[in-house]
Parts: structure tokens; C-alpha cells; sequence
């Protein structure tokens, strides 16, 4: 766990338990209760009692189970962080590029970005990246999970030659709400954007 309001959530979760094991005794009680004493007469209060208790139950848990796997991210539960570095011209022999893009056997799954910043090669899904080719402003990013900066955009362009990437990361707020869900301290999201100057700094494979 990295934060301690997560236990607020295991605590929950806890207590959810410990409440169904209570009411399948209470209810079990009763029944017997009901049996020896008036002979299988069993009352609407007992069955007005065990349908309000199996109620409670179940909205607990499905409460529980909205908070602990919702997928839900917006910047009011989370924290966003952004480190940029500049692209570094790569080969393969014939070709320098920025980015390599591979696609796998089905043309319909997901690309991958590959690309080399300070001495590492690193690769990132389509899923969770876009490429900005040219002067193109058009960010296709998650907007609902990171808030995009133009300015920084506008800025990183005229440090690095449109030649750069930005990490942005998401992670959920150390606070109660999303330490009911377990979520406190952990990454919702993450988002990379890569610039180059144009298709021809981009190799297909």
C-alpha cells in the first residue's frame, strides 16, 4: 500500500465481512427461534428483518466494488506529473529516425513506439502514446486523464527541433475518497507524447 488511507478501504471491506457473517447467524438464530417456538410460523417482521439486512449488505458491497474498480480519472482525484527529454537520432544501418513504429501480425492490434533518449531505447504501446509529426497542434491525449499544456508543447519545440518526448503521469491523490477504493498513492495513468519533425524521421517496420 502507499498510503495509509488505504486502510480505510481494507478496513471497509473488513467490516463488509464481518456484517455478512453477522446477519447469516442473526437470520439463522431467528429462524430457529421461530421453529421451536412457534412451530415454522415465520412473521412478516422476520422476513421485513432479514430482507432489510441482506439489503444493506448488498449495497455495501456493491459500493465496495464501484470504488475498489471503477476506472474512472479526472484531475479532481489525481496528481499529474510531466518530464520531457529530447529525441535522439537512432539507425538500424540504413535509416535514422526518431520513432520506430512496430505493428504486430494483426494489422488491427495495437503499435508500438519505439524510440532512444540518453543512451536508452525505450518502447511504449499506441495505447497509451501518440506521435506529433510536423507542425501539427493536434494532441489526441486522454484529456479526461491528463490535462495537455500547449505552452509547454509550444516551448519543448523550440528548445528541441521538434524532436522530444513528454511523459505525463497520473497518479490517484492520498486522500479518503481514493483511499476507499485502494487506489491512494497508486498510477491511474500514463501518457507519452512524441514529437518529430516529419514522416521522414519515422521508420515503419
Amino acid at each position: 500500500m502507499l498510503s495509509a488511507w488505504n486502510i480505510v478501504g481494507l478496513l471497509l471491506w473488513i467490516a463488509l465481512i464481518v456484517y455478512a457473517v453477522f446477519i447469516i447467524h442473526n437470520i439463522a438464530v431467528r429462524r430457529s427461534r421461530i421453529i421451536i417456538n412457534e412451530h415454522y410460523n415465520f412473521t412478516f417482521i422476520h422476513h421485513l428483518k432479514s430482507f432489510v439486512q441482506i439489503l444493506i449488505l448488498f449495497v455495501g458491497i456493491g459500493f465496495m466494488f464501484f470504488q475498489t474498480f471503477k476506472t474512472d480519472v479526472n484531475t479532481d482525484n489525481v496528481n499529474i506529473t510531466r518530464s520531457y527529454q529530447p529525441l535522439i537520432l537512432d539507425t538500424n544501418g540504413n535509416n535514422s529516425y526518431y520513432v520506430r513504429i512496430k505493428s504486430g501480425s494483426n494489422p488491427n492490434l495495437n503499435q508500438s513506439y519505439h524510440y532512444l533518449v540518453k543512451g536508452k531505447r525505450l518502447s511504449v504501446s499506441s495505447n497509451d502514446a501518440s506521435v506529433l509529426v510536423g507542425t501539427s497542434n493536434a494532441v489526441n491525449v486522454q484529456k479526461s486523464a491528463v490535462k495537455w499544456n500547449q505552452h509547454l508543447a509550444d516551448e519543448l519545440d523550440s528548445k528541441y527541433q521538434r524532436a522530444w518526448i513528454v511523459d505525463a503521469v497520473a497518479t490517484y491523490k492520498k486522500s479518503f475518497w481514493n483511499g476507499i477504493g485502494l487506489h491512494a498513492g497508486h498510477q491511474a495513468r500514463r501518457y507519452t507524447l512524441i514529437r518529430v519533425p516529419d514522416n521522414s524521421f519515422i521508420y515503419n517496420k
